[in-house]
């Protein structure tokens, strides 16, 4: 498992998939992509908070659990670990249970460039405003909150450290 690097797809559509054990990927150190990982596993309720704790190598969790319909919650640290991602497009999108957002989830991410559609189809009622204060070198927001349609309001400073935006 050291030597595996991708985990692309790896678990798309298990619709009956209902847990996902912390150590998973806890001795793959080289993997970088996870993109589409759980995409489409509509029976999953929650995410290890360590999971990706052992992946500092990580670069693209795009689509990583988008469709995960009956997620209701994130766990703040999920990405604490991994410092190199860029890509966290669609992430969480169509993840319609989901109503909130752990306000320090993107904390560790500098490097991260793209958060198109990212919790886009969700049930979130609000946003942190310090979401994205941690990420100054992203380009992309296109979407990011679309068709949220509980979403009540707009945090003022929300993308007040995003001075790269395009």
């Amino acid at each position: 498992n050291r030597k595996v690097n991708s985990f692309r797809l790896t678990f798309s559509g298990c619709s009956a998939l209902k847990s996902i054990p912390e150590n998973l990927f806890a001795n793959c150190p080289k993997a970088t992509d996870f993109s589409g990982t759980f995409h489409d596993c509509s029976a999953l309720t929650s995410i290890p908070e360590k999971l990706f704790a052992n992946n500092p190598k990580v670069t693209n969790f795009a689509y990583t659990f988008s469709g995960c319909r009956a997620l209701i919650s994130i766990p703040e640290n999920l990405f604490a670990k991994n410092p190199n991602v860029t890509d966290f497009s669609d992430t969480f999108s169509s993840c319609r249970a989901l109503i909130s957002i752990p306000e320090k989830l993107f904390a560790n991410n500098i490097k991260v460039t793209d958060f198109e559609s990212t919790f886009r189809f969700t049930a979130l009622t609000s946003i942190p405003e310090n979401l994205f204060a941690n990420c100054p070198k992203v380009t992309v927001f296109g979407g990011t909150f679309s068709e949220c349609k509980a979403l009540i309001a707009i945090p003022k400073g929300l993308f007040v450290h995003n001075p790269k935006v395009t």
